[in-house]
């Protein structure tokens, strides 16, 4: 389904989440200084984008779709859950890229749920956004 304009710099930025879970989880089977270089450049991301992104989502975004009837709450409430997930291990990959000692398992733990996140991000609460949201609220939402 083609995204709503309000919509697409959040999947753009997705698509930008999903290429980097994808070297994640490949760095996690690699040397120890392509695990540290795939986590520096996911911690540099993270703090100067994502985190912004999700402030979008959770301020803006988040609050016209709950109030449309039909909204999957529970659906929301997972979203929110994994955002404080995910920046849970930014800050544990932030201490090991500061003690150069980056886990392949925390590599992967996060690669495997950014990826699992944005696909139900797009899958599933974008399209039921767009599903539910008037064009008209959708439009009033700011652009970055």
């Amino acid at each position: 389904m083609k995204r709503h304009p309000a919509l697409v710099p959040l999947s753009d930025d997705h698509h930008h989440e999903l290429v980097q879970a994808r070297r994640l989880r490949a760095a996690a089977d690699g040397e120890p200084h392509e695990r540290l270089a795939a986590a520096v450049a996911y911690v540099e991301m993270f703090f100067t984008v994502t985190v912004e992104h999700f402030r979008r989502e959770e301020e803006e975004l988040f609050p016209v779709y709950l109030r449309q009837p039909g909204a999957d709450a529970a659906l929301v409430d997972r979203i929110l859950r994994e955002h404080m997930e995910l920046h849970g291990l930014a800050r544990a990959i932030r201490a090991e890229v500061a003690a150069e000692d980056v886990s392949p398992d925390t590599l992967r733990e996060l690669g495997m749920l950014l990826h699992d996140h944005v696909r139900v991000e797009e899958r599933e609460l974008f399209e039921a956004i767009q599903r539910l949201v008037p064009d008209a609220e959708l439009a009033r939402i700011p652009s970055p």
